[in-house]
């Protein structure tokens, strides 16, 4: 086949298809070794995947506007509570938005300030590293 057009069977196509894979996933990094090839992917951030257009929008930060990016202090499942946050909303500080549970042990995420929910950047019941971007919240 022509470089433009690999085959099916082709390395390159096989490595297209697990990058457009992975690209899907909120995994920072992928291995798959075969015994005649090898691959690997790994995100160069903590980038979020998934999000909505409108999240996307306001995901980064302005230099102008004080923003609160709330991160993951342990590594588990995010879970949100009775009240899931929802994007624009109002949070008062101290407000617990999701937990994190590992082992049965549950750590709360909480606003750190008052201000307005701008980007929700992890689902329900995803699995979480330590330093993971989850909320941002736009003091006000």
């Amino acid at each position: 086949m022509t470089p433009e057009h690999p085959s099916e069977d082709e390395p390159s196509a096989r490595a297209q298809r697990l990058a457009e894979f992975f690209v899907n996933t909120p995994l920072l990094r992928m291995r798959i070794e075969r015994e005649d090839e090898e691959f690997e992917l790994a995100r160069s951030s903590l980038a979020p995947v998934g999000r909505t257009s409108e999240a996307a929008a306001v995901a980064e930060p302005s230099a102008k506007r004080a923003v609160d990016i709330l991160r993951a202090d342990v590594v588990g499942i995010l879970r949100f509570g009775r009240s899931e946050p929802t994007l624009g909303e109002e949070v008062a500080e101290e407000r617990e938005l999701a937990a994190i549970e590992a082992l049965g042990i549950r750590t709360s995420v909480r606003a750190r300030s008052a201000g307005r929910l701008t980007a929700i950047l992890c689902q329900d019941g995803a699995a979480v590293d330590y330093g993971r971007a989850l909320f941002e919240i736009e003091r006000g």
